[in-house]
Order: C-alpha cells, then sequence, then structure tokens
C-alpha cells in the first residue's frame, strides 16, 4: 500500500493512481493518462470522489476504469471525528481483508493512515454501476444477501486461529468491567437527562442490564464460537447487486470491527434499526438464513439454540444502548423512538429470561 495519505482528488494524479495500480498487481504493462474527478461529496468525517481514469493503449486489459476515493478530513466535524475509527477501517483494508478469499468488503487498491497527522485515505474500486445501497427492509431480496454476507464474514474468522493476533485482544474480564463502568457511568448520565421523557419502566430496564452485566458477559468469556463482527451493520452499510438473483453483496465502512459475538451485527442491524413489526415477522426467517449460511461455510459446533441466544443477548448488550452511545459520544440528540425499538425488541423476544439465568 502507498505509504503517505494524500489530501484529495487533486493528489490522485495519473502517476500516482498508476504506481498504486502496479504496487496492488492490477496493473501489469501501461499507465494511466487522464483522471477526471466528480465534485467531492462530504461525509460525516471525510471526503469522496468517483474518479474516471484512462490508460495508455497497451495497458492490462480489465484494469479498473472507475475508482473512488475517500479521504478523511477531521475539520469537517471538530471533536466528533474518532481517529481510532478511521485508523482502524485502514487496518482493516491493509491487514484483514487481502486475507480472505471472499471478502464482503469493496476491492482496495491503496489505504494509507498517518497517525502523527490523523490522515488517511483509500482508493476503492467504484461499483456503483453494478451495486447500490438500499436501506429498506421489506425489499424482496436485500435483507437475505445481507444477512448471508456477514454470515460468509463471520464464519471465515469463526474460532479463527489468529483471530486474536490478527483481529485483535478477545472479550477479558478486566476490558469487561472498564466497558461496564463506562457504560453504567454513561448510561446513568442518559437517563439523568432525559427524565420523565424516559418511561418509568424503560428507566427500571436499563437499571436491571447494568446489575446483570457480569452474568450476561459470561458468554463473551468462554472464548468459544467468536468471530470478527462488522460492528455497524445496518442496512445503509451494504451495496447490493443490481442483478435480481446475484448474490454479490458489499459491506462498507469499516470503521467498528472487533471480536466478540456474531449475533452483535443481527441485532444492530434487526432490533435497533427495524420498526417493531417488521422485525417481528422477518427476525427469524433472517436469522435462519444465517445460520443456515454458517453451516453451510463449515461453522459446526454451534447448535441453532445457541445462535438464537446470542442474538437475544445483544439485543440486550447493543439494541438499548445504541441511543445511549449515540447521545453520549457524537452528542446527538436523544433518540427516544431508537429507545422504544430496542425495548420492544427486548419485551417481545423474551429476554428477560436472558437476565434472571
Amino acid at each position: 500500500m502507498m505509504e503517505r495519505p494524500i489530501a484529495g482528488a487533486e493528489e490522485a494524479t495519473p502517476e500516482w493512481l498508476t504506481a498504486a495500480l502496479y504496487q496492488q498487481g492490477v496493473l501489469h504493462q501501461g499507465h494511466v493518462t487522464q483522471v477526471m474527478a466528480s465534485p467531492p461529496e462530504a461525509g460525516f468525517s471525510s471526503l469522496t470522489w468517483r474518479l474516471l481514469l484512462s490508460y495508455s493503449s497497451d495497458a492490462s486489459s480489465n484494469v479498473p476504469g472507475r475508482l473512488f476515493l475517500k479521504c478523511s478530513r477531521a475539520d469537517l466535524v471538530p471533536g466528533e471525528t474518532d481517529t481510532d475509527k478511521v485508523r482502524r477501517e485502514i487496518d482493516y483494508y491493509q491487514r484483514l481483508a487481502p486475507l480472505m478469499m471472499r471478502s464482503p468488503s469493496v476491492p482496495c487498491y491503496a489505504a494509507a493512515y498517518d497517525p502523527h497527522a490523523e490522515t488517511s485515505h483509500l482508493l476503492l474500486l467504484d461499483v456503483s454501476e453494478t451495486h447500490n445501497a438500499c436501506v429498506d427492509p421489506c425489499h424482496p431480496e436485500n435483507p437475505q444477501r445481507a444477512v448471508r454476507a456477514l454470515a460468509r464474514l463471520h464464519a471465515f474468522w469463526w474460532d479463527h486461529p489468529r483471530l486474536e493476533s490478527l483481529v485483535g485482544e478477545l472479550p477479558t474480564q478486566e476490558r469487561l468491567h472498564a466497558d461496564w463502568a463506562d457504560g453504567a457511568r454513561r448510561t446513568e448520565a442518559f437517563v439523568e437527562m432525559l427524565g420523565d421523557r424516559l418511561p418509568r419502566h424503560w428507566r427500571d430496564t436499563y437499571a436491571r442490564v447494568l446489575r446483570s452485566l457480569p452474568n450476561l458477559c459470561r458468554r463473551h468469556l468462554s472464548g468459544q464460537n467468536l468471530t470478527l463482527v462488522h460492528g455497524d451493520a445496518h442496512l445503509g452499510n451494504y451495496l447490493f447487486s443490481r442483478t435480481p438473483n446475484v448474490d454479490e453483496t458489499y459491506i462498507i465502512d469499516w470503521q467498528f470491527w472487533h471480536a466478540t459475538i456474531g449475533g452483535t451485527d443481527l441485532a444492530f442491524m434487526m432490533a435497533a434499526k427495524w420498526e417493531p413489526e417488521i422485525r417481528r415477522r422477518m427476525e427469524r426467517p433472517l436469522l435462519q438464513r444465517y445460520y443456515d449460511t454458517l453451516l453451510e461455510q463449515g461453522v459446526s459446533g454451534y447448535p441453532w439454540d445457541q445462535c438464537w441466544d446470542d442474538y437475544r443477548l445483544s439485543v440486550i448488550l447493543v439494541s438499548i444502548f445504541i441511543p445511549v452511545w449515540q447521545w453520549s459520544l457524537f452528542g446527538w440528540q436523544a433518540d427516544l423512538l431508537a429507545v422504544e425499538r430496542g425495548m420492544r425488541a427486548l419485551d417481545e423476544l423474551g429476554c428477560a429470561e436472558l437476565l434472571d439465568a
């Protein structure tokens, strides 16, 4: 990968792109002759461009004609940009994606991060002509495509012998204790800030879950049936094939990946984001599709009942706390509708029995 991050499309010259593509083994002869860049689009902490490339007549025949450039811009959201998350996204493309024979991420041709300047860039294949985003959970194909993409990702890293060395520290008692203390502090502040706007039974649920955290997290400390999760797996972070019945799905925005139970991604997608009536109708069939794909990909020793319980456990530990994190970490307005979605999922799925176990 090219080491020094560039600041924008003006630095993605034909010479720079030629070097990047040669370094990745995509371009074997010839060179880039011209680059046309779209106007920049601003994201949460980055600017992005679409690049249209022209090549010399002797260039390889299968070179990419369209690329997607993403450059970090911490000044876009002063005080809110988490540079560790920027680093993690670059780290994913540099270290993890190349190890997967069928990576769910978009092909990457250059990635760089400067820890001193806290800047980065990503150069990806532009798949906008073949794929598009779709956040509608009622689409006839895309939710199934999403859970299959997650299952293939999870299956590759499932109890991988290098999971800890490559992905990072597995859950430990000490780390979880620190997370519990931090979570309790943020949740108590969230509850106090909302006051009477937060119904009493929701306040009681938060308090009950916080008291139960040591027991709830025993599953994470088991050291078994753990994997790499995306960590932000809502439907907006997938690109689906425009061709019907083509099961080629890309997952984007790799800033929150970590090692834990697979149910984390599923609860984030469904229980945290979907309206209750849609979730009730779709979650069990989608979980079954996810589970069947795990088995197809070679995962064993993981019974269906544990898959179901891992999902319900993640509803407790993920879904009801997302509004807390968004308010506490990013300064977003408290989202009571999101709290309601999580709390209703917790009640309707019988998650209380996990609290009592």
